[in-house]
């Protein structure tokens, strides 16, 4: 369990995840969560990547990583993400070792396509997303049965790219899965057409069938809970006990490859990180938000 003061609250996590925030009206002085972006470096290819990563892009100042997270308190999550963080091993290994005693909860998000560069990473990692492939289906079940033991295994769908198809298929087989919403954003600009529309209204209408089994665990990012609707599943009191926030009440994105902050990933407008600590930077982004 970890558990933390944050502003006016205490933040409390139980082993499995659970998040309790010990407060009427929290008011948080840091993020509780923070995307975090290590390199745009990545041979995957997708053509609806919002990030438009390449094979020669470029990855992160780990001086100035370790310099943003050491003063946080254990508790608080990093998603790391890129690009394909696992180019980045022997910064994220020294990065690990000199944050090892801080207590954050360390998550990093890979594509299917790179699962065989996970072996031996040693990175203190609590969960590992997947971004889904149905060609590699049976690469990534024999993956998260080998490391589910070890680490927490989330399964990410993009609404609008994966179908709902693929959705059933993942909770035949994984415990875990994440939606996220469609980003018109980067290359996803351009891959934005009538098929990612006809996926997105069949998302929409179909969503509800897969929020009622008790033995799996299916969350949303907030673009996809907007974009899917999925607040009409929920009554008003229920909503409220499981919605943790908006984009940038809670959290903040990262970009540590352009050296720049934003309230997420999908903003266009971005803030120069410059000698600002996190506290500093989540400030300027709740009031932007």
């Amino acid at each position: 369990m970890w558990e933390y003061k944050n502003g006016n609250y205490i933040v409390r996590i139980l082993d499995d995840g659970t998040k309790f925030r010990l407060s009427d009206n929290p008011v948080p002085e840091i993020p509780e969560s923070i995307d975090v972006k290590i390199t745009n470096k990545c041979d995957g290819g997708c053509a609806f990547c919002h990030e438009k990563s390449t094979p020669d892009g470029k990855s992160f100042n780990v001086n100035l990583a370790y310099r943003l997270f050491k003063e946080l308190p254990g508790g608080v999550e990093l998603a790391i993400g890129g690009g394909n963080p696992l180019e980045c091993l022997q910064d994220l290994r020294w990065l690990d070792r000199k944050l090892q005693y801080n207590g954050l909860i360390k998550n990093i998000t890979i594509n299917a396509k790179h699962l065989d560069m996970f072996n031996n990473c040693y990175l203190g990692l609590e969960a590992i997303g997947v971004s889904y492939n149905k060609n590699l289906h049976k690469e990534i079940k024999e993956f998260s049965d080998k490391e589910k033991e070890y680490h927490q295994i989330v399964v990410h769908l993009i609404a609008g790219v994966h179908t709902t198809e693929d959705l059933k298929r993942c909770l035949e087989d994984f415990d875990r899965v994440l939606i996220l919403g469609y980003k018109q954003f980067g290359r996803g600009i351009e891959y934005y057409g009538k098929d990612v529309e006809d996926s997105l209204t069949d998302w929409k209408q179909n969503i509800g069938q897969y929020l009622r089994g008790k033995d799996k665990i299916v969350v949303f990012d907030n673009l996809a809970i907007t974009q899917l609707d999925v607040k009409r599943y929920f009554s008003d009191i229920r909503w409220k006990d499981i919605y943790m926030g908006n984009d940038g009440q809670f959290t903040m994105y990262l970009d540590l490859v352009e050296e720049k902050f934003a309230v997420s990933s999908r903003s266009p407008g971005r803030f120069d990180i410059g000698d600002m600590s996190i506290k500093e930077m989540f400030a300027k982004v709740r009031s932007k938000k």
